[in-house]
């Protein structure tokens, strides 16, 4: 029960950075919709990076 839990998750996780990217597009870099999609997009790869066991990058 809990492997598929954390299978759709995963799923989900790429399918964010699959379809976001698109969403992105449509808003200018620095406004909020596009600030918050950027940010995002860096959560979920941060969070791949830790369940893969990769580590996380100090905070800048």
């Amino acid at each position: 029960m809990l492997t598929r839990k954390i299978d759709r998750a995963l799923d989900a996780m790429a399918a964010c950075k699959d379809r976001v990217p698109a969403l992105r597009e449509i808003y200018r870099a620095d406004s909020p919709e596009g600030l918050a999609l950027g940010n995002l997009m860096e959560a979920v790869e941060r969070a791949q990076q830790v369940l893969q066991g990769q580590g996380v990058q100090a905070a800048k």
